[in-house]
């Protein structure tokens, strides 16, 4: 709570007129100049503001503002928002990224800035780890749309609004210095700065104004990951003799899945985010008023990562395993498997740059126009190497090796994979039985067991510019009449999005058998890793207690040594030499580049009408939109694959790029009714009609095909665009009744209902594309795998591989191709369609109270959604179901008095479906809830002191493919503390 005290002028005038004894001029004195104002301000103070902005709006609006100028809630958008009923968040690196609103994920909610709609990269979700709080004042949720809003938003219209120097006159400062410690960073600095700043000035008689905000954030943290990458359904164990299987299958159709490679990772990472904003505005006189701003933001990110597990082959390396009655191999046992290292470096920005102009002219008492116009991009891409670069090292005992060279290495050790122990709550718990190169049990490997397996690096960058004009007029009826007011204007907005891939691989796989030799044993490290992912149910019970990594800038130097000096002749990686080292991704295999102009044009009216003495408030509105898109593309397709050696495969690309290309178009009359009905004092009854529309991810618009890594078995995928793609349309309807009882205070209860037509389907068929056979499959194989059997050898994939070689007379190790004999390959190809129409529904309720003056108060509410969006688990073939719905709940305590506010939060989100994997099953995120904390004391009128806890109760994250035992991936995290000041002037 602030308080404005009496200045010197109005001290010196009351002395005056009390020595003159006009005591009435005294009384109109104070009054003109308001002696004191109390002004709420802190927790409570945003609460109110934010309640008084849900009850004045028309529709169905929540809002979150700042507690004071630089001070929202939260030090992340998102993080604030899913304290909104019907708000929940997703979150990546343990931050709040993008929402999910009313079961409807981040796609469908349209994120503006100002009112203008924002580029993005990578589909239409916006990121809002992207952006500082800062220079933002309110975030206005729009959960029912209107004519006047951009259209996209089927769940909500988010609109972040930033601060105006004309809209508060006269100079306002502030700066923050925070610092952040996160409790999982183990590389990185423990204590990382956040520095903030706002500056706010008019001039000219506050008809000239400037404002400048800016922030800065450095974070290191470590995320503790465990995964399998993908449950292959329906493998054949055929060719595995004297398997011991265990079939507790109870399905009727009688499928099974079964795990593709088991993991750990740790990750450290460093995020650094910059953003800034300058705007500029001039009042020419009491009709016309200008603004210019520029709003910036960049996030850099960079992840060095340790990566170790075992790749399981299945086919005829199988030794054993159990079938679970939901047909999921829950335990299994291999042979011949890999057991490696990944050590890799993440890197990528995000920038985010937008030239903005405003003219507002009030032509005439009832008349004001309005032209907005902005020019605004968003970029992501690699930097240093490029966007992910890996180097593999592994086992390879060629500590037996002589020092001649290649011809001389032995075969690879086998490793005996013990089992990959799945449960319903917990990680996968995976060990292993180590082979010498003569053929020995070993404990463990050394040093001089380890060489490099390959590297390789991709580049994918993406680059969404836009352009967008907008005319709004009002017009204000002066005279009596149910209309109070006319709004009408349209829109142009274009925007060009680029994507393009590149990727390249250093020392080509099968090289392996003998490069342990060229690497020090010293270089290497035994790291243990016993508390690793100890926060999950079994993370103490890990089957293997530590592994094996060397310096990444270390093992690539030497890369590139053995590339230059040791072994040019196998080297085959492709990409240039050129300034910034030799490690860089290679030419552009993929550009895809979509165009897409939306015209739109609206009007609305607003009447009010008297109903028993109380106001009946109807607004009605008309948008009409089209939409054309145009996409061209060049793609480098893939003509052949080449089984490298055991388990590793590789594309053959074509020489000469293709040129693809497409259009569609689209037109959409989108109505909208709200009306409110203030039945009693403090009682608003509300219902609204909407017709809205989300338009497809701006990437799925292409028309190129894309190859997806390397051609593994089982690991074989194409995506394919779709420019011809229609938007999802929605009719919704909401009712909802709020109750204003006291300052502060009020309970909401509302239902909402909406049917969607169009829903997209990312739908994978398996097909086969012309010229690309599949050497696995063919008839060498065939008969390497019965000779095999015959003599009594495990069929494993390596073992295949040699005995073709063989028996072709080639060296082993040798490349095989596909040639005409063999079978087409099959790959899992997905596409966007437009499918089907369907309906969600739920409930949102709400209370928000303060406790008197006592400066205690809650603030809680819940949502819950179904439809006949979700998923059948047990279905095997492909199937609709809406992604991220799910029922959420939050809940606050807070205090605020006498300078001293604090806030505890409990949310809570439900299982939700996330997505179909590469075989159509359905991936669910597991229920997740997070406890923040946030305490602020004003030490004086100017300066607080504040700390922060997030998820200080340090919950993981879980995910699973189709049955909880399905473990896909899992994440550990610690909890973030911050703690600093804010000196506001």
């Amino acid at each position: 709570m602030k308080t404005k005290q009496f200045n010197k002028s109005v001290l010196a005038t009351s002395l005056s007129l009390i020595l003159s004894g006009n005591l009435v001029s005294l009384a109109n004195a104070a009054e003109e100049e308001k002696i004191e104002v109390i002004e709420v301000t802190g927790i409570k103070g945003s609460l109110i503001k934010s309640m008084d902005v849900k009850r004045s709006a028309t529709g169905v609006v929540d809002a979150i503002t700042a507690e004071d100028i630089g001070k929202f809630p939260d030090a992340n958008l998102a993080e604030s928002l899913q304290r909104i009923t019907g708000v929940s968040i997703d979150r990546s690196n343990n931050e709040g990224s993008k929402i999910t609103v009313r079961g409807m994920g981040p796609e469908f909610n349209l994120v503006t800035l100002n009112g203008r709609q924002m580029p993005t990269v990578g589909g239409r979700s916006f990121d809002f780890a992207n952006i500082a709080t800062e220079g933002v004042s309110a975030v206005e949720v729009y959960k029912t749309t209107k004519a006047d809003l951009p259209s996209g938003g089927i769940g909500a219209t988010v609109n972040m609004i930033t601060a105006k120097p004309l809209t508060s006159p006269g100079l306002k400062a502030s700066l923050g210095l925070k610092g952040v410690l996160e409790t999982s960073n183990e590389t990185g600095d423990d204590l990382t700065p956040e520095i903030s700043g706002i500056f706010s000035n008019t001039f000219m008689e506050d008809r000239l104004g400037v404002l400048l905000s800016g922030s800065y954030q450095d974070r290191n943290n470590r995320e503790q990951k465990a995964a399998i990458d993908n449950w292959i359904p329906n493998v054949n164990l055929a060719a595995s003799p004297n398997l011991a299987l265990t079939d507790n299958n109870q399905r009727a159709d009688g499928a099974t899945w079964y795990p593709q490679n088991s993991g750990y990772s740790i990750n450290d990472n460093e995020r650094t985010r910059v953003n800034g904003q300058l705007v500029l505005q001039y009042a020419v006189n009491d009709d016309i008023e200008a603004t210019v701003d520029y709003t910036y933001s960049k996030l850099e990110f960079e992840s060095n990562r340790n990566g170790f597990g075992v790749w399981f082959n299945n086919g005829g390396n199988v030794k054993s395993a159990t079938i679970n009655e939901n047909g999921t191999y829950t335990d299994v046992a291999e042979i011949g498997g890999d057991y490696a290292t990944n050590l890799s470096r993440a890197q990528y920005e995000n920038e985010n740059k937008s030239l903005g102009f405003n003219l507002t002219w009030q032509a005439s008492d009832a008349l004001e126009l309005q032209f907005d116009m902005h020019d605004s991009s968003a970029t992501n891409g690699g930097a240093g190497l490029g966007s992910d670069a890996f180097l593999i090292i592994g086992n390879t005992f060629c500590g037996f090796c002589a020092d001649s060279g290649p011809e001389f290495g032995p075969n690879t050790a086998n490793i005996n994979i013990k089992s990959n122990t799945v449960d319903g709550s917990g990680i996968p718990l995976w060990g292993l039985d180590l082979i010498d190169g003569q053929g020995q049990p070993q404990a463990e490997l050394t040093g001089a067991d380890i060489g490099s397996l390959f590297g390789a690096v991709t580049n994918d960058t993406s680059e969404n510019d836009m352009q967008q004009f907008q005319l709004k007029g009002e017009w204000v009826n002066q005279n009596d009449g149910f209309v109070n007011k006319v709004s009408f204007g349209g829109a142009h907005t274009k925007m060009e999005f680029r994507q393009t891939k590149a990727f390249s691989q250093n020392l080509p796989a099968g090289w392996w058998n003998w490069s342990a030799v060229h690497f020090p044993d010293d270089m290497f490290e035994r790291v243990g890793i016993n508390s690793l992912l100890d926060g999950f149910s079994n993370g103490n019970n890990k089957a293997i207690d530590y592994y094996v990594t060397a310096d990444f800038d270390s093992v690539l130097h030497l890369f590139e040594t053995i590339e230059d000096t040791i072994a040019p002749d196998i080297y085959n990686s492709g990409w240039p030499t050129d300034v910034n080292g030799k490690f860089q991704s290679g030419p552009i295999d993929n550009d895809s580049r979509v165009e897409e102009v939306t015209t739109a044009l609206y009007t609305q009216v607003s009447m009010t009408f008297d109903v028993n003495d109380m106001p009946l408030n109807v607004l009605v509105g008309l948008r009409y939109e089209k939409t054309e898109v145009t996409s061209a593309g060049l793609e480098r397709p893939a003509v052949s694959m080449e089984w490298v050696n055991g388990n590793e495969w590789e594309y053959v690309y074509a020489t000469d790029q293709s040129f693809s290309q497409g259009e569609g178009e689209t037109e959409e009359l989108l109505p909208s009714v709200d009306i409110d009905y203030e039945i009693v004092d403090d009682v608003i009854l509300r219902a609204s009609y909407s017709r809205s529309l989300t338009r497809p991810s701006i990437d799925a618009l292409g028309s190129t095909k894309n190859f997806i890594g390397n051609p593994k078995v089982g690991q074989r995928k194409v995506e394919v665009g779709n420019p011809q793609l229609q938007p999802y349309v929605a009719d919704n309807y909401d009712l909802s009744a709020e109750y204003y009882y006291e300052e502060g205070s009020y309970v909401s209860i509302g239902y909402f209902n909406k049917k969607v037509d169009n829903f997209l389907v990312n739908v994978t068929t398996n097909e086969t594309i012309a010229g690309l056979t599949d050497a696995f499959i063919g008839p060498r194989a065939e008969q390497a795998r019965q000779e095999l059997i015959a003599e009594g050898i495990q069929p494993s994939d390596q073992a295949i591989h040699d005995r073709i070689n063989q028996n072709m007379g080639r060296d082993a190790g040798t490349r095989i191709a596909g040639n005409t004999d063999d079978p087409l390959a099959s790959f899992a190809v997905s596409r966007d369609v437009n499918l089907r129409a369907s309906r969600l529904y739920g409930w949102e309720f709400a209370v928000q109270h303060m406790f008197g003056e006592s400066g205690f108060g809650l603030q809680a509410n819940a949502t819950k959604v179904s439809g006949d969006v979700e998923v059948d688990r047990d279905v095997v073939d492909p199937q609709f179901a809406l992604v991220g719905m799910s029922d959420s709940a939050n809940f606050s305590a807070i205090y605020d008095k006498d300078g001293l506010s604090v806030r505890l939060s409990y949310n809570w989100r439900d299982e939700f479906l996330s997505g179909f994997d590469q075989h159509s099953s359905p991936v669910f995120t597991e229920a997740y809830s997070q406890v923040d904390l946030n305490v602020n004391y004003q030490v004086t009128d100017q300066l607080v002191v504040f700390f922060e806890g997030l998820n200080i109760t340090e919950q993981t994250q879980r995910v699973y493919v189709r049955y909880p035992e399905q473990f896909l991936n899992g994440a550990q995290y610690g909890a973030r503390y911050n703690i600093g000041a804010r000196y506001t002037f």
